[in-house]
């Protein structure tokens, strides 16, 4: 689905008791940034979810599958296929676990060189997404979601 801005204002339109509904806000933040890491993104064949998966397991080297899952805040079997696109590029490969049935998973050095280009990408974003904000709003906005996050 695209979100997009209308080129013309028409008249305001009322949200009703949604004008104060933090779910809300966060529906309509959480739009915004999808489009905008979209953007950042664009030409890559990375997405949002891609990116986190790739992201975690750098900075988790040796996570396991059930771990980054969790992570994630995905099943398991919704993992399967971001992790085997992130393979095919080998950006990341399984590596034996505590026991036989068990992989790790680890970051290769292709794809600390495709993070690297990724993190530049979304540092532009993040930029452009808090432009609005000073440097002390952006620090309580970001403590206030990881607060709802649960993080």
């Amino acid at each position: 689905m695209t979100i997009r801005k209308p080129a013309v204002q028409h008249a305001p339109i009322a949200h009703g008791v949604l004008t104060d509904s933090i779910g809300y806000r966060l529906h309509l933040a959480d739009l915004v940034n999808m489009q905008g890491i979209g953007r950042a993104l664009a030409g890559t064949g990375v997405t949002a979810a891609r990116l986190t998966a790739l992201e975690l397991i750098a900075s988790n080297p040796g996570i396991k599958p059930a771990s980054l899952a969790t992570a994630m805040m995905v099943e398991r079997s919704n993992l399967v296929g971001l992790v085997r696109f992130l393979s095919d590029q080998g950006w990341v490969r399984a590596a034996a676990g505590t026991n036989r049935r068990e992989k790790s998973l680890e970051l290769t050095a292709a794809g600390r060189a495709a993070l690297h280009e990724l993190h530049r990408r979304l540092d532009r974003h993040e930029a452009k997404l808090a432009a609005t904000l000073s440097a002390a709003e952006r620090d309580t906005l970001s403590l206030l979601l990881a607060r709802i996050a649960g993080m």
